[in-house]
């Protein structure tokens, strides 16, 4: 789910298509395990990516970083 939840961001509509074919809303916890997955997806992307030069890998991980970091719940 962390890396569709990518194609989602900005989109609400194709979130919403999403959760609507799961068949139900994450609920807090569930929400709260596909933001650390994320981040951790993320952060191993950016170390990756960086080392071997891939802005292919990088640039996504970097996308869903800011991401999580300017919409995290208050």
């Amino acid at each position: 789910m962390v890396h569709l939840s990518d194609t989602w961001t900005g989109r609400p509509d194709l979130r919403a298509a999403f959760l609507g074919g799961y068949g139900r809303p994450l609920s807090p916890a569930e929400e709260l395990r596909l933001a650390c997955a994320s981040t951790f997806d993320a952060v191993s992307g950016i170390a990756y990516g960086s080392s071997h030069t891939d802005p292919e890998v990088t640039e996504p991980a970097l996308r869903t970083l800011h991401h999580l970091r300017t919409n995290r719940p208050p």
